[in-house]
């Protein structure tokens, strides 16, 4: 939302300024401290107003989008006032929020000040008009949202620690992500928090690499009630998410698909999928539109925090080769190197904004059938089209190795080529059940281990 200081005196500030009262619990409890019904320029704002309010007062917490909607469902102006916010407000940074609300209250005080001076001097009443301009003039210099560069311990205890605790119930109410869902994997990783970084399943066409990010989805949502929101740049909507769907009750996808699926036997699938706590969501872009871009991504994300209210967790990206970067430049074929990097680099950084773990596929670039099927090599970041510039930003870059052979058995090996966070360790060999939608099949696998 780009507003000039001047300019905060319109609805679409206010459309900010409530989304952002919805979202952070430190921006409602000052919108309710300092917000007057009289700086308000309608009922249906007064009235939100009122209804904050009272529930600020009685959780000490902010509702969020879909439970204001309900306390509102009765109170039609209201209700279109809040399918307003959600479909014009962007989502600001709680800081600039604040900034601009400051300068809203100085603006509507200086009106309103104003005209009832106006009005005292027409009833020939100066005394009093001089008293209530120097009482604004006394508040102007020492009304402050900002916090000043010397900061007094004292006076802003409390301020502080409003600050502190809304930045703690903001974290703990985020659920712990560190699995990978392969158990390999995630014993490497020894249950470090994934949000904020950048994983990459890079694999040859065939292999599976869509797989592997639908089986992180997949276990995110219904083993770990994580909110996951899958971009899928290629393929058509209804594959993937009737991939998704017998991925969640392990049946064939073709069955799900042909609706040959005994009514006896859906029923229990269909119990199974209700008793999941987490949301798996899916935007698919058109396989022939307009490239998508990693501005794109990030308003697709805006979007679903404004419409369901929740911020995802993870974030899947099915294929990041086919995603340009967020600058509008049109990259020519000697540029597109910097094109991937931008990519990469974009996203890492959008997963640190968001705080959501990022996984994205891509392509390796090898057509060499001998090295493939050689089971002691594998894929490293040399096999990315831009080998270490493009793997410099990702946290995990994960290659998927598979021979002939191998793919005649359902199996693989998983290769760690790059972690920023723990070592390499030697490939894991892993088993795959893709006619049930399963990318780790776990009792295979143990097997293999075993047997190994």
């Amino acid at each position: 939302m780009a507003r000039e200081k001047d300019n905060v005196l319109t609805e679409d500030f206010l459309f900010e300024l409530y989304y952002g009262c919805f979202q952070y619990d430190y921006v409602c409890s000052l919108v309710c401290e300092y917000m007057d019904k009289t700086y308000l320029p309608g009922r249906d704002f007064q009235s939100l107003q009122t209804y904050l309010c009272k529930y600020y007062k009685e959780h000490k917490s902010a509702p969020t989008l879909n439970i204001i909607s309900q306390i509102v469902s009765m109170n039609k102006e209201v209700t279109a006032l809040l399918n307003d916010i959600k479909d014009c407000a962007e989502g600001v940074e709680p800081d600039i929020i604040l900034e601009q609300f400051e300068d809203y209250l100085r603006n509507v005080k200086f009106q309103k000040t104003f005209k009832e001076i106006g009005e005292l001097y027409a009833q020939q009443d100066r005394e009093k008009a001089f008293k209530l301009l120097g009482s604004f003039a006394k508040w102007q210099n020492e009304f402050s949202l900002r916090q000043n560069e010397f900061i007094d311990v004292v006076d802003t205890f409390e301020s502080r620690f409003k600050r502190n605790r809304e930045r703690h119930n903001q974290e703990s109410k985020l659920k712990p992500i560190t699995r990978f869902y392969i158990d390999g994997l995630d014993e490497m990783n020894g249950g470090r928090d994934l949000r904020t970084q950048l994983t990459c399943f890079l694999a040859p066409t065939g292999v599976g690499k869509s797989h592997a990010a639908r089986w992180v989805g997949k276990c995110a949502t219904q083993m770990d009630g994580l909110n996951v929101l899958h971009f899928q740049l290629e393929g058509s909507k209804d594959e993937v998410t009737d991939a998704y769907s017998a991925s969640l009750v392990e049946c064939s996808s073709f069955r799900y698909n042909t609706g040959t699926i005994k009514d006896k036997d859906f029923a229990l699938m269909l119990d199974m999928v209700k008793a999941m706590s987490g949301t798996l969501k899916v935007r698919a872009y058109p396989k022939f539109a307009n490239q998508v871009s990693t501005l794109d991504i990030k308003n697709g994300i805006q979007e679903y925090k404004k419409l369901f209210g929740y911020n995802p967790d993870v974030v899947i990206i099915d294929s990041m080769d086919l995603l340009t970067d967020a600058s509008g430049r049109k990259w020519s074929e000697n540029g597109e190197r910097h094109r991937r990097i931008a990519v990469a680099n974009d996203l890492k950084d959008l997963a640190g904004e968001e705080n959501v773990w990022m996984v994205v596929t891509y392509q390796a670039t090898i057509e060499n059938k001998d090295f493939l099927n050689d089971e002691s090599k594998v894929l490293t970041e040399y096999n990315c089209a831009e080998a270490k510039g493009l793997a410099r930003p990702m946290t995990h870059l994960i290659t998927l190795n598979q021979s002939d052979n191998e793919m005649k058995e359902d199996t693989m090996r998983l290769y760690v080529a790059k972690s920023r966070f723990f070592k390499k360790g030697d490939p894991i060999k892993i088993a795959t059940d893709y006619e049930h939608e399963k990318f780790y099949d776990k009792e295979r696998t143990m097997n293999i281990r075993l047997a190994g």
